[in-house]
């Protein structure tokens, strides 16, 4: 069967020459934008130099109700202008009625508003029915008529049976799939049926469709302990370690040995890693036991431990003997006190 064409006998004569025109009609069409009026125009029915008239022959309306998306009827369309045209929503059909003052808008993508337009127009005398002329129109004042990219024939992803059903369908009524086919890939399972759709899928738009026969890896399936002692892989020890965690940790903790070990980091004098086992006083810094013997022990200026993180942890350095503050003067007349004073010890002073 030829896209909305005339069907044809066994004899190849064609059936139905004197057929209504509720079932079978030709449209006379016009494209662009509605003439102004007040540059005299006179409707739909005045014809302007740049106002091309194209002539759609035989639209069944059998095929036309099976058409949901108008795909076939704007394929029809298609081949008349040899342009590409937008969605369907994208146009009006407009449309004055013989003995009408008013012109219709009718949405092409509501499929009950055009089948209501064509019983409409079966309806006319064959004499009126002739001079009734319709135009596409854009919706949006301004806007092109005709697509400038390449459009993509499959319009949405195929994974799931319901888009592959459609997208079957479709392909199967315009003649690019065979019934052998059509039946094969419905009656697969949803993974054969995406390996065999991708080999339909024209080749400009594969490269959109590569999940169709991408293997998805499998997750590991999550065994519960019953499972694993059931089939001998645990003992049961393990298996109650798995089940209650909390008892492990408590018998871990009954079972240990104490003291328990401290664990080493890296001292903040020498830097040396896992030996430090020695704390400072206001910090979380520790020292190695070698470092504090050394530069607290043995250290020829005898400096207390608490300067640890005065000198090493905040890394200020050593600070002068004197940083002591000196005491008030008890006699101010006495000299003797600073002689006396522990800072001034030792130093001559």
């Amino acid at each position: 069967m030829k896209l909305f064409g005339k069907k044809k006998n066994e004899d190849g004569e064609n059936e139905g020459k004197g057929i209504s025109l509720q079932l079978r009609q030709s449209w006379t069409i016009r494209l662009g934008s509605e003439p102004d009026p007040t540059k005299g125009g006179i409707g739909l029915h005045r014809k302007k130099k740049d106002d091309k008239v194209y002539i759609l022959k035989n639209i069944d309306r059998e095929d036309l109700a099976e058409d949901r998306t108008f795909s076939q009827l704007f394929e029809k369309l298609e081949q008349a202008v040899q342009k590409r045209f937008e969605e369907p929503k994208h146009y009006y059909l407009n449309y004055l009625y013989p003995g009408s003052p008013l012109k219709v808008n009718v949405d092409m993508d509501n499929h009950d508003q055009m089948m209501a337009a064509y019983d409409k127009f079966g309806l006319l005398p064959k004499k009126k029915f002739a001079k009734l002329k319709v135009r596409i129109l854009v919706r949006v004042p301004g806007s092109a008529m005709f697509r400038t990219d390449k459009p993509k024939t499959v319009h949405q992803r195929l994974d799931n049976r319901n888009a592959i059903n459609r997208f079957l369908a479709e392909q199967f009524a315009r003649g690019r799939v065979d019934l052998q086919n059509f039946t094969h890939i419905m009656g697969s399972k949803l993974a054969d049926a995406k390996a065999e759709l991708y080999g339909i899928v024209p080749d400009g738009e594969r490269e959109f469709h590569n999940y169709l026969i991408v293997q998805k890896t499998k997750k590991k399936k999550n065994v519960s302990p019953e499972d694993l002692y059931d089939k001998g892989q645990i003992t049961i020890k393990e298996f109650e370690d798995m089940k209650f965690p909390e008892l492990k940790v408590k018998r871990e903790k009954m079972n240990a040995d104490y003291p328990l070990p401290e664990p080493l980091s890296v001292c903040v004098i020498c830097g040396e890693e896992e030996t430090a086992n020695i704390q400072c006083l206001e910090c979380e810094h520790k020292a190695c036991s070698d470092c504090v013997y050394r530069e607290f022990t043995i250290h020829p200026e005898k400096q207390p431990f608490l300067l640890m993180h005065h000198i090493f942890c905040c890394k200020n350095g050593r600070p002068i003997r004197g940083y002591l503050p000196p005491s008030h003067l008890v006699d101010p007349g006495n000299t003797t006190q600073f002689v006396n004073h522990p800072n001034n010890i030792g130093t001559g002073t």
